[in-house]
């Protein structure tokens, strides 16, 4: 079982003195709620004996879900009209000659494949199966088929990416309990609609397209992909990245390994934001939600996997980084499939279905009484009795047990524990609640109440997938048991964005990172729909800088310049809510994610241009950080305006921009320091040597500046380097995130030594020369072993190598020559020789 891919039943919570239609609104309200949410692999069984009632919600479902209204907000009126072309609700007449609900939804999606084009491919769309009841007028043979399908659902739903709503009367409700357990233990929610009975030789009618008098059955869907809606636009601060692989002869190899990658998604990232809860619900004491990844506690994960390399660093300690993760001080664990833990069972065995319809058309019986949704139990309590130490009082492969059974199965100091733990006090007080069955209210706030407690776990750095899963499952309850209208409803879409967003920084496996990204994007599309910009600018303007951050890292994947312009108008329209003089940090933050949008743009597009756009929102931003009190804040935004202007002068204007970048990160040097941050201050150094050796490249035409520039990027390079060793000799240095290739840095400092010593208007000693061409050949060298394992990078170095031996030869005569070679490696010199 993949995470977040299969939920617990959401059942209906319904007071004693409601009336039939009000039991109905609800019902429907949390079931298109539940539909709307586009979750994957949910099951949801709606249970209906009015054929009449069922039909008209059937079809309302299809009308308001199907072909949603395109967001008026959305940049490209046209884009809006495509994006209304693939369904997002499919409405599927049963098969009564083949009764597989989930082959017909695959069989569908394999017609009407998601159509590729510009912009964000469409949601998977859910489908609602209607008909089940015709299978009492069919042979007991044609039923038992029908059942047999779903009890084998476990073979097909793990590669389902659909969700499923089956429409069935109260008779075949009970027969899918009973001779389907594997279905029924797999259902996300039951929603139950009251109504008179309805003869069954009624055939139902099929839901119609609301422009069109087509069932969605037979719709063809567009062959462009539509891009998404914008309802404004997104924000999050992605830092620059370096240029990639160019490999000029003299020049370092690679411009991408030549800058720091906490240029690229690291340095600048704002933290995504939470809201406040509402007075009389448990809250976070911060307003933004943020974590480390911290590596799971011994013991806490059933499966372990080889680490990782930790995600880019960041200024904050404690901070959601929208490049590559979040900040650690060691090699975070790759994060584990969630195991699933084995359950009671929750319905009788297997039977035979009724052999005939008389079996079928008993009168209804009460429906099973509701109950809290059994998965979020399971986490729920797996986790807690690993926090108390107790697992290892647990068999292994045995069953988590139930909230009742905790005494007879744990030992006493184990169950002592586990009392005074909030999450199953609050686990006790949702199954009375439920037991009651209270208000759908109540139930919501305390399911979000437990959410907002893994979320504050999450901020102190316990953000395993484990822990993330809780708090979706959690948020995902209280969105199905509130109403539409909830004040609470946009807070907890913003959350449940954050929690799928950081979700898609450790995917259980690699497929699963573009799911819970979408899966996320959509959570923050959807709060915008209920969040007004002029009523409430600021959690507007939050919940577009989340949005930004989404789109930053969908274009790491796919289309880079249409999820960058997304990300850039989610910005732009954060900032438009975001007052500088109301919420200046937070206006300061928005405007450094724009500019690392806008440095991403031009990695790809017209590069002059959104550079300059970039420096523009970098300077905006520098404005609003004193170095003396938010040192870190003001070096990170000097040494991504240095990068920058670096990267502009490639284009335009070197001598200046070069100057300009080299006074940016001496100005970050000044904060940026060995004491308080080395990982960093290395990066920088590493950044300002690339932009003296570029600078002295284009003062071919100047001896001395060019000499006195290849001086200071050897000084820079060094230092830089200097501080590597230093991590590496520190306990757990060694684990420290560098954000820059060590190798390339070798590799960029071999080469200036080299120009060093080559150049001809320099007239240096024959002595200097020789060390300085010793000192190239020597980190060649390191760089020759350290990319061993990339074959064009290897390569590279070791024509690198030849040329500096060569020069040996050249400058220094046959004793240069005879040191160098002293100087190789042994098993190097059958290939080098012959090419001498």
């Amino acid at each position: 079982m993949q995470l977040a891919d299969r939920h617990s039943p959401l059942l209906r919570m319904t007071g004693p003195n409601q009336t039939s239609s009000h039991l109905n609104r609800q019902s429907y309200q949390r079931l298109k709620r539940a539909l709307s949410l586009h979750l994957r692999r949910q099951i949801f069984v709606a249970v209906c004996d009015d054929l009449a009632l069922r039909n008209r919600l059937a079809a309302r479902l299809h009308a308001e879900l199907a072909y949603p209204a395109a967001s008026t907000t959305t940049r490209n009126p046209e884009e809006a009209g495509l994006a209304s072309d693939y369904p997002r609700l499919v409405t599927l007449n049963l098969n009564l000659n083949d009764p597989n609900p989930i082959a017909q939804v695959t069989q569908w999606l394999a017609r009407h494949p998601l159509p590729k084009g510009s912009g964000t491919e469409p949601l998977t769309p859910s489908f609602q199966i209607l008909g089940t009841e015709r299978l009492t007028r069919q042979s007991a043979a044609v039923q038992r088929l029908f059942l047999s399908y779903l009890q084998g659902c476990d073979r097909s739903l793990p590669t389902l990416e659909a969700s499923l709503l089956l429409w069935v009367p109260h008779p075949w409700f009970r027969a899918i309990q009973q001779s389907a357990p594997e279905f029924w233990g797999w259902r996300t929610g039951v929603f139950e609609f009251v109504g008179e009975p309805t003869p069954l030789s009624v055939v139902s009618e099929q839901p119609k397209r609301r422009h069109s008098d087509q069932v969605a059955s037979t719709h063809q869907p567009t062959k462009k992909r539509p891009q998404p809606a914008i309802a404004s636009t997104s924000d999050v601060a992605h830092p620059p990245v370096t240029p990639a692989n160019q490999k000029p002869v003299d020049v370092p190899i690679s411009l991408r390994d030549l800058l720091a990658d906490e240029l690229a998604f690291g340095d600048l990232v704002d933290d995504l934001e939470t809201t406040a809860a509402p007075a009389g619900t448990t809250e976070s004491t911060g307003d933004r939600l943020t974590a480390d990844p911290v590596s799971p506690p011994p013991n806490s994960w059933s499966v372990h996997v080889p680490t990782a390399a930790a995600p880019t660093n960041q200024v904050t300690a404690n901070s959601l980084h929208a490049r590559s993760g979040f900040h650690s001080e060691s090699p975070a664990s790759e994060p584990q499939p969630l195991r699933t833990v084995a359950t009671e069972p929750q319905s009788p065995s297997i039977t035979a279905p009724a052999a005939n319809s008389s079996e079928l058309d008993k009168a209804p019986t009460e429906a099973p009484l509701p109950s809290i949704a059994p998965e979020l139990v399971n986490l729920v309590l797996t986790a807690a009795i690993q926090e108390v130490g107790g697992a290892t009082a647990l068999r292994a492969n045995a069953p988590v047990p139930s909230l009742s059974r905790l005494s007879a199965t744990l030992p006493a100091p184990v169950v002592a524990a586990l009392e005074d733990f909030p999450p199953l006090r609050m686990l006790r007080h949702l199954e009375q609640l439920h037991q009651q069955q209270a208000e759908t209210t109540g139930l919501a706030v305390t399911y979000r109440t437990l959410g907002n407690f893994y979320r504050d776990r999450i901020e102190q750095g316990h953000n395993s997938p484990q822990q993330l899963a809780i708090a979706i499952q959690a948020y995902e309850q209280a969105l199905i048991h509130l109403e539409e209208s909830s004040a609470l409803v946009p807070d907890i879409l913003n959350d449940l964005g954050n929690l799928y967003w950081m979700l898609s920084r450790f995917p259980p496996n690699p497929e699963q990172r573009l799911p819970y990204l979408e899966q996320g994007i959509a959570a923050y599309h959807l709060a915008l729909t209920h969040v007004s910009s002029e009523q409430q600018p600021q959690s507007y303007a939050m919940i577009q800088n989340n949005l930004g951050a989404a789109y930053g890292d969908l274009a790491r994947y796919r289309e880079p310049i249409e999820n960058l312009q997304c990300s850039i108008t989610a910005y732009e329209e954060a900032l438009r809510h975001r007052k500088r003089d109301v919420e200046p940090l937070k206006y300061a933050s928005t405007q450094n994610n724009l500019g690392t949008a806008y440095w991403h743009l031009a990695q790809h597009h017209q590069p002059a241009l959104h550079l300059k756009q970039a420096i523009v929102a970098y300077t905006e931003s520098l404005s609003f950080y004193n170095p003396e009190q938010e040192p870190l804040h003001y070096a990170m935004l000097q040494n991504n305006l240095g990068t920058a202007y670096w990267n502009l002068a490639q284009h335009e204007q070197p001598e200046e921009f070069l100057n300009l970048a080299i006074s940016c990160y001496r100005i970050a040097l000044i904060y940026r320091t060995v004491e308080v941050n080395p990982a960093a201050y290395a990066a920088t150094q590493n950044n300002l040597g690339t932009a003296y050796w570029h600078l002295a490249s284009r003062s071919k035409e100047q001896p001395e500046a060019q000499q006195q520039a290849l001086q200071c990027a050897i000084a820079a390079y060094e230092a830089a380097l200097a501080i590597v060793e230093q991590i590496n000799q520190t306990p757990n240095g060694a684990g420290a995130k560098l954000t820059f290739d060590v190798f390339a840095t070798h590799n960029n400092l071999g080469l200036a030594h080299y120009q060093v010593a080559t150049d001809q208007a320099g007239a240096i000693p024959v002595p200097a020369k020789s060390a300085h061409l010793e000192a190239s050949l020597r980190h060649h060298l390191q760089a020759l072993q350290g990319w061993q394992h990339q074959p064009d990078f290897h390569q590279t170095a070791l024509g690198y190598v030849l040329q500096t031996v060569r020069a040996f030869y050249s400058e220094c005569g046959l004793q240069g020559q005879n040191l160098a070679l002293s100087l190789l490696p042994g098993h190097l010199l059958p290939e080098i020789l012959p090419r001498l």
